[in-house]
């Protein structure tokens, strides 16, 4: 999901955040997604959740088991994209092997 959070800057920390919501997450099983990505964490601020900073991070990953990419650099994808006029491509993602860890950095990378 591209919601131009980088374009406001790394350093810059909002009061509204755009993302996703708990409702949202109901369609993805029957979706079949594997993953979710954005440039941002994937989660709108304030929550909408009273209680839970993350709740799409709780239902994503630990009620649906699905992997979250958070902070993509989805502006160089655009600008590749638009350049070779194309907008579907292979990606590969390969996360470091790390024991009992929940979190691991990437490097993903899009074949066009």
């Amino acid at each position: 999901m591209r919601s131009g959070h980088l374009l406001r800057g790394r350093g810059t920390r909002r009061r509204l955040v755009p993302g996703c919501t708990p409702p949202q997450c109901s369609f993805w099983p029957s979706a079949g997604l594997p993953l979710l990505g954005s440039d941002g964490n994937n989660d709108t601020a304030p929550s909408v959740v009273a209680g839970v900073g993350f709740p799409v991070h709780v239902l994503a990953i630990h009620a649906m088991g699905m992997q979250l990419l958070d902070y993509l650099d989805l502006e160089a994808l655009l600008a590749l994209c638009e350049e070779q006029d194309r907008w579907s491509f292979m990606c590969v993602i390969a996360p470091l092997r790390l024991p009992a860890a929940t979190g691991s950095p990437v490097n993903p990378i899009a074949i066009l």
